[in-house]
């Protein structure tokens, strides 16, 4: 045969393939489901334990009622701790009634020239 009989022949086996039968099918999707491994059964994952901040604060309803009760810990171990001297000076503070003079000279705001 000529190379131009030959890809003549190989183009029209290209253009129509043949079909596999049945039954092949049939052998060959049995024997692919044979080999499969089985599916396994996967454990379910156990929910986590709480650590110990978690379950401490637990106790005191949350974070919340945990910073609560630490905040007046904290409190009253410094009521108890510094001298009447030293919380009047720091509840002073709190109520200062003084002015303050930011600019002691304003006059330089509204001088011309």
């Amino acid at each position: 045969m000529q190379d131009d009989a030959l890809d003549r022949l190989f183009a029209e086996a290209a253009a129509s393939p043949p079909a596999p039968s049945p039954a092949l099918m049939d052998r060959v999707l049995t024997d692919g489901l044979a080999l499969q491994p089985a599916a396994k059964t996967l454990a379910r994952p156990r929910a986590p334990r709480p650590g110990l901040l978690a379950r401490f604060a637990g106790l005191f309803g949350g974070a919340p009622g945990l910073a609560a009760v630490s905040a007046a810990a904290l409190l009253g171990i410094a009521v108890g701790y510094l001298n009447p001297t030293v919380m009047d000076g720091l509840a002073s503070g709190l109520s200062y009634t003084g002015t303050e003079e930011f600019f002691p000279s304003v006059d330089f705001l509204t001088d011309e020239g």
